[in-house]
């Protein structure tokens, strides 16, 4: 497979797909649509997949042009960074730090870090994404990011990983549903319960759910299995059923929601995800330290 594409193909493509229209894109990149258009077909021949299908002069991101534009998108925004990067180190300014992190980690973990570096250091400009842990682990590995902040057991042989948050099971409950009151639950106890998961086979926090019941000799039924844990903690939020998580997940849920210790052995260990050949960075040993409290 041919994959010398240039630049310029890719940010049409990422134009495309983030306006909605090949005749804004061309706009953006001073081409005619006829250009532009014969960009993405180039594209196209060189990857060996469509990344739209045509219909009424339309362009229809396929389901493999969605997975690649996640990707490219992070080829694309290194190399936007690259003139920053370049007045950095002409200005012998402090270097950015470019940190990526799970969703449930943002609020409670992430952001509070965030906050104490750059009023310790006016100087440090911080770079941060929030993504999938299997997107998480790749970016981190390709040194797109100095740190990542997620969940274990790490999968990428180019990673190193040091935990810093190990969290018990709970089960998340409609506030005013009768097992609220409890101190804790076990999986009998949430029996007959309509469950509310991820999904089981496809995710990590599913599989985490299943072998939860797995260990006590049950098998989990779901009512409703969604993509994240965010979304299953809504819909317990709007008054039904219940999940499993960790008790970062409800947090942004409020008072419509109650945490009840589960009885189980399992925990959701949480890590740092650096890149072999990087780590041991000051920098990044700084903020770390911040993410476990260590500097206040």
């Amino acid at each position: 497979m041919n994959l010398n594409f240039n630049l310029k193909s890719l940010q049409i493509f990422s134009s495309v797909m983030e306006q909605g229209t090949l005749s804004k894109a061309a706009e953006m990149h001073f081409l005619s649509e006829s250009a532009a258009s014969r960009q993405i077909a180039t594209l196209e021949n060189q990857i060996g997949f469509k990344l739209f299908s045509r219909e009424k002069r339309q362009l229809i991101p396929t389901s493999q042009g969605q997975a690649f534009h996640k990707e490219a998108q992070r080829i694309i925004y290194g190399l936007q960074e690259l003139p920053d990067i370049l007045d950095t180190i002409k200005r012998d300014c402090s270097p950015q730090l470019r940190i990526i992190t799970v969703p449930r980690l943002i609020r409670q973990i992430v952001s509070p870090a965030v906050a104490r570096s750059c009023t310790q250091n006016p100087a440090l400009k911080i770079n941060v994404d929030v993504q999938p842990m299997r997107y998480l682990q790749r970016w981190v590995a390709g040194f797109q990011f100095h740190l990542g902040l997620g969940r274990l057991p790490a999968q990428h042989p180019d990673i190193v990983t040091r935990s810093f948050c190990s969290l018990p099971a709970v089960a998340v409950l409609p506030a005013g549903h009768p097992l609220a009151r409890r101190s804790e639950l076990t999986l009998g106890d949430l029996y007959g319960e309509k469950l509310v998961c991820t999904y089981l086979k496809q995710t990590l926090l599913g599989r985490n759910i299943a072998s939860i019941y797995q260990q006590q000799g049950m098998q989990p039924e779901p009512t409703v299995e969604v993509a994240s844990s965010f979304h299953a903690c809504s819909i317990v939020a709007s008054g039904f059923g219940f999940t499993i998580a960790d008790p970062l997940a409800a947090h942004d849920m409020g008072n419509d929601v109650v945490q009840v210790p589960v009885k189980t052995e399992f925990r959701y260990d949480f890590a740092f995800f650096e890149p072999v050949q990087t780590r041991n960075d000051p920098m990044v040993a700084q903020f770390k330290q911040r993410v476990k409290g260590g500097e206040r």
